[in-house]
């Protein structure tokens, strides 16, 4: 490697990580730290299910049966409503818009000059067709749903979204992960 590479590769790599969040449809978020305690919090309120039990006649007691179908399925939603939790958390207390590309409507309503009126952006009509509920007058509302809706275009974006507000809070995702994982959490 050329002492120029070099110089570069450790200069790359004593840079601070950005705390702007570019996503693919080119909005650009700044990430924030989220309170960890309401994080915790968030994670919390989502209890995990308990496992069905069943008598074992040879060991003459109750067991729990981990492999239950419907409790695997309990499980898995459990988890996704978590997980879900914790990203609109995520979101709605480590980020703010910091750009819009060129042409894209933002999460809220314009005000009409000459009558004063609300004039509300289009992609809450089409958000509206999914017949999804909505709020329209809650602002931490219109903006988690712009996010989901049109800034964020895939789950790579989800991700770095994860990454920046983990980083800046203190929450890795091995440690988010560990949380809800963790036995006194349910």
């Amino acid at each position: 490697m050329s002492d120029a590479k070099v110089v570069q590769a450790l200069e790359e790599a004593q840079k601070e990580p950005s705390d702007l969040i570019e996503l693919d449809t080119g909005v650009i978020l700044k990430g924030m730290k989220a309170n960890p305690l309401i994080m915790i919090r968030v994670m919390a309120a989502y209890a995990r299910p308990k496992p069905p039990t069943w008598r074992d006649p040879k060991m003459g007691r109750e067991m729990e049966n981990h492999d239950d179908p419907d409790y695997l399925d309990a499980l898995q939603a459990h988890e996704m409503e978590q997980s879900n939790a914790v990203l609109n958390a995520f979101i709605m207390m480590g980020t703010t818009l910091e750009k819009l590309p060129k042409g894209m409507e933002g999460p809220h309503p314009k005000k009409d000059k000459k009558t004063n009126e609300l004039i509300w952006p289009e992609w809450m009509d089409e958000y509206a067709l999914l017949g999804v509920p909505m709020d329209r007058t809650n602002q931490m509302w219109r903006y988690l749903t712009w996010v989901m809706f049109k800034a964020v275009a895939d789950e790579k974006d989800l991700e770095k979204i994860q990454e920046v507000v983990g980083r800046l809070s203190g929450l890795s995702e091995k440690s988010v992960q560990a949380a809800e994982e963790f036995p006194g959490s349910d």
